[in-house]
């Protein structure tokens, strides 16, 4: 079985060259991949969910702050940094023009190892409202009844 700290640093550095194809050697083709804008299953929806993370934000950085590891599990936390440059696509298919804004948010996630020794499932956690603002998106909130 793959050592689960080096494939976590593996995908962290697919990420940071904006490398699709080396962050889809890191999840199994049925993998599970849910974040707070959805739930993505296999290479093709994760593929295509860098792809649009890529193209907003080209100069993509990820800084691991800590890691454990529980069995098959690492949880990891880090600091996303980017510049909103490109389209950037929200849940639901409203576009977001780049507005050149620098955005630096803390992140956490867990990551499962499976059989085949890559991730099988990864949950990925941020402050959405954070995110939205620091890339210039205005959102209102509004009250329900």
């Amino acid at each position: 079985m793959t050592e689960i700290g080096a494939l976590l640093d593996a995908l962290t550095d697919a990420i940071n060259s904006q490398d699709e194809e080396r962050v889809l050697r890191c999840f199994s083709t049925g993998a599970v991949f849910v974040t707070p804008a959805g739930v993505l299953e296999g290479h093709e929806q994760i593929g295509w969910y860098f792809r649009q993370l890529f193209t907003a934000f080209p100069d993509i950085h990820n800084e691991l702050i800590t890691r454990a590891v529980l069995d098959d599990t690492i949880i990891t936390e880090w600091t996303f940094r980017a510049t909103h440059t490109g389209v950037l696509l929200l849940p639901g298919g409203t576009e977001i023009m780049g507005t050149g804004r620098h955005v630096i948010f803390g992140a956490a996630g867990g990551y499962t190892i499976g059989e085949d020794g890559v991730f099988a499932s990864a949950r990925v956690y941020y402050d959405q409202l954070t995110f939205y603002r620091q890339t210039g998106c205005d959102l209102r909130l509004r009250r329900t009844a």
